[in-house]
Order: structure tokens, then sequence, then C-alpha cells
């Protein structure tokens, strides 16, 4: 802090960095870490209950509207149709995830990151009610797609907010943690739906018609019974409407970050969030005066173009590719993995028991690779999480096969990591690539363009994998490629270094040049 004409001058990231990790830190770090298991939960809910969902809507439209008569059985000689309804199911919570996140990102950065954030898990908790009760596809999928908007704005405002109240030196450890959180809920939500799925009796289902709470059977096209189907996985959906009771809590408890406030022009607030920072944080200061507050030069627009103006495009196009090629991966990758060892002659419970250790990789890289982002800087962890990557695809595509389990295990577990460790790895530089009023929007846009990678990603798996002959093994070494493209894009594309830097002094450099 330096003193001009008598007034104390100080920028939010001195006062923010002088304090290091305190008391308010963790609670914000909770805080935050709640909300994206939430989201992780509502998101992985949909593609963890799609069977269910596809067979009970069938069911009903097989039955014509008579839902009342439950000793019909639904004959599924649709088999095609239902497939179809099954894979669109989780496509329309993903593409309100991209309209949700590219709106979100510009709302957050003009009404600031609380009052996003709240209104987002509030959003998504209310719309996910209504799918508990769905008995249309079409209702489905239009409820799916609206809370969808919620979803996607929840995960990029939760990364800003991580970057604008820790400090420079801790930021990139507690940005990709908080990733770790929304893995956590995804394994929620497949233990909730795999208990929900164990067990064979019809629960009630609160405020449902009694049609909704029935056992039916699903028979084959020869009028053999295939299944006998509970309509239990819709307590699954009751469950996803609890972010609602803690987007009120977060209305009450949590501040808007000072940073959002000192850039917007509302000094005072600013300076009062930070008097506060300071008392939770148990620190003794002597008082701000909010004429000495400090911000960077502002930009002549806040729009998105900012975003591909002359002094952001490079950093753009570093997130915007790096991102959109780990999106590939992670799923891309995720669904095959399944169909891939019970090709191997692996039964269902073993691949589903080397998917889940898959996700239990994936919160041990979230947590690793921000220690040493922080540690070593963003470019250097980048640089190797493609390499190590590239590594690993070689050796499962090489080594992956049947009568191993335990050694698939460890395979599923190191591509798992590598995966997540290079697509986490980008976490850190979105909100560092941007100033203040506009870095929602930069992490939102980026994390929207992306989920088209995800999106394309399990087609594109689809129609190379008969034209590879169902050999998982060369297909596991295309992967080389995209992992070879995003080692390229790091030399290309980061340039500047940003781990250890303060946020004012980052967005004073992209400003300038």
């Amino acid at each position: 802090m330096s003193e001009v004409s008598g007034v104390r001058k100080f920028s939010v990231s001195e006062v923010i960095d002088s304090l290091g990790i305190n008391g308010f830190t963790w609670v914000t770090f909770f805080f935050l870490g709640f909300a994206m298991i939430f989201d992780g939960y509502d998101f992985m809910v949909a593609s963890q209950t799609t069977a269910n969902v596809a067979n009970t809507l069938q069911h009903f439209v097989v039955l014509g509207g008579n839902t009342a008569d439950t000793s019909i059985v639904a004959v599924v000689n649709g088999k095609a149709a239902l497939q179809a309804m099954g894979s669109s199911i989780s496509s329309w919570g993903l593409l309100g995830m991209v309209i949700g996140g590219a709106l979100g990102g510009i709302i957050s950065d003009k009404i600031g990151r609380k009052k996003m954030l709240v209104i987002a898990i509030i959003f998504y908790g209310a719309f996910t009610l209504p799918q508990a009760y769905a008995t249309d596809f079409w209702f489905y999928a239009a409820t799916r797609l609206i809370a969808g908007l919620g979803v996607g704005s929840c995960i990029p405002v939760v990364t800003t907010y991580f970057s604008e109240t820790i400090p420079s030196k801790n930021r990139g450890v507690f940005v990709t943690f908080g990733m770790a959180f929304m893995v956590l809920g995804w394994v929620l939500a497949g233990l909730v739906v795999t208990t929900l799925n164990g067990i064979h009796d019809p629960i009630a289902i609160p405020f449902a018609t009694e049609a909704m709470s029935t056992t039916y059977s699903l028979t084959g096209a020869d009028g053999s019974v295939l299944a006998d189907q509970t309509q239990n996985w819709r307590l699954a959906y009751l469950i996803g409407v609890l972010p609602v009771l803690y987007g009120v809590l977060l209305a009450f408890f949590m501040r808007e970050t000072p940073h959002w406030y000192a850039n917007a022009g509302y000094a005072d607030k600013a300076v009062a969030s930070l008097t506060a920072l300071v008392q939770k944080a148990g620190r003794t200061v002597e008082a701000l005066n909010p004429a000495g507050l400090t911000v960077p030069p502002k930009l002549k627009s806040a729009s998105p173009k900012v975003l591909f103006s002359r002094q952001f495009i490079v950093a753009t196009a570093a997130i915007w590719t790096l991102y959109f090629i780990g999106q590939v991966f992670v799923y891309g990758l995720n669904p095959w993995m399944v169909p891939m060892m019970t090709g191997f002659e692996y039964t269902s419970a073993d691949a589903s028991a080397m998917q889940t250790f898959n996700n239990v990789a994936a919160i041990c890289s979230n947590i690793t690779v921000g220690f040493l982002s922080d540690r070593f800087g963003r470019k250097r962890v980048l640089i190797f999480s493609w390499i190590f990557l590239m590594a690993a695809v070689l050796l499962f595509a090489l080594t992956v096969g049947p009568g191993a389990f335990a050694y698939c295990m460890f395979l599923f577990f190191l591509i798992g990591f590598a995966m997540n460790f290079a697509i986490t790895g980008v976490q850190p530089l979105m909100p560092e690539s941007y100033p203040t009023l506009v870095r929602n929007t930069g992490v939102s846009w980026c994390q929207a363009f992306a989920r088209f990678g995800g999106a394309a990603a399990p087609i594109c798996f689809s129609a190379i994998t008969p034209m590879m002959g169902g050999n998982w093994n060369n297909i596991m070494l295309l992967l080389l490629i995209p992992a070879a493209i995003g080692l390229l894009c790091t030399f290309v594309f980061v340039r500047r270094e940003t781990s250890g830097k303060d946020l004012d002094t980052i967005a004073i450099e992209a400003v300038e040049g």
C-alpha cells in the first residue's frame, strides 16, 4: 500500500493477499463446494437414469394415457425409438447448459457473482422438481433443458468467485479443487440411482398419481418379459430439489466479491466487503478509505466481443482450444468405458467398478493439478499434462485387454487421472485471462463452447467404432491425435504466466498489452 495526498492507496488484491488463507477462505471454499456437489448431482442424475426415464416414458406412451390400468404390459418393440429417446435425454440438459452458461456469464458480470450463483442454484433446483412427475417425453425434455440453464450458469460463476476471493499464490489449487466437488456430485448421483434401482418394490412418490408409483413390465416383440420396471428413479429427482433451500441459504450468508464491487464502480461496498473479510479473518487493519481504492484501467467495452479483441484473442484461443479438447476426452471416453470392458468379456459389474475407479481418479487429479500449477506455473503444468496424457493413452491402448481385472483397474485410474489432469489444468487460466468486468463472461463462454466438444465426441466414437471393426485398442490409439493437438496449442497460445500474480496486476498487463 502507498500513500498519496494523505490517502493510503490500496487494491482489492493487496488486501486479500495480505490475509493469506484464513477462516473466511475455508467458509467460502465449503459454501462453493456444496454448490458444485449439487450441480454435479443434477447433471449426472439424468445420465444415471437414462434407461429408467426412457422406459417409463415409453410405458406411458404405450398405455395411450390410460395410466390407471396398471395391468397393461408395455411392449417395447420399437427398440430403436427407445434408444433414440434415451440417448437424447442428456443432450437436452447439455443444450441448456450451453445456453445458460453463455447467458449467465454476461448476467454475472452485470449484476454480480453472488446474485447469479443464487439465481442459478434456485433455478435448476426448482425445474428439477417437475422432472420427477413427467409422463411425457417432451415435457421432461423441456424441463431438463430449462434446468440446464441454471446448471450451466453455476459452474463458471463458482470458478470466478473462487478466483476473486482466494489469495493469489493459492488461487490455482482452490479453483481446481472446486471441480473435485462436482465429480463428488457425480458419484453421489450414481450411488443414489444404484440404490433406488436395487429396491425392487415400488416406493410411494409424494403427490404423484397412483400410476407414477407402480411397477410395470417390459416385454420384447415376442411377448417375453424382459424386466420389471419400478419408477423409484423419480425420487432421485426429488432429492435434486434440495438446491432450492441451499440457494436461499447462500442468499443470506454469502457476500459479493470485493473485486466485482470495485470494478463495477461501488467503491464503498468494496471497502465494506474488504473490511468484513478482514474482521472474519480475525485481523486488525487501519480503516480503509474508499477514496484510496485503486482499480485497473477499465475496458472501452464490457461486451462479449472483447473476448475476441486484439488484447484477448490469444488468451481466448488458448483456453477455448484446450478446454474443448479436454471435454472431448472426458465426455467422449467416459460413456464408452463400460461397453469397452464388456467387449473384453468383463462383467457389467466389473466394468462399472472400473468406471467408478475412473471417477475417483478424477477427484485425485483435480486436487493435485492445482498444487502443481501454483508451484510450477500454468504453462509448464499444462505441457506436462498433455505429454502425460499421451503416455497414459499409449499404455492403455497397448496393454488393456481381458483376463487382467486388477491391472485394468490401474489403467482406468491412470487414464482417468491423466485426462482430468489435462482439462482441469486449464481451469485456473480461465478467470486469469480477463479483467473483472468480463471475467465470468470469458469463463462461461469458454465452458459453453467446450461443451460442443463434449457433445460431439460420443457421436464421433459411435461413427469410428464400426469403422475400426470394434477394435478398442486401435480406437484408443486415435486419441493420441487430440492430445498432441492440445500440446501444440499450449505451446502456441499460452503466452503469459499468471500463477502467483494478483488479478489486478494480470488485468493491467492484459489491458495495456
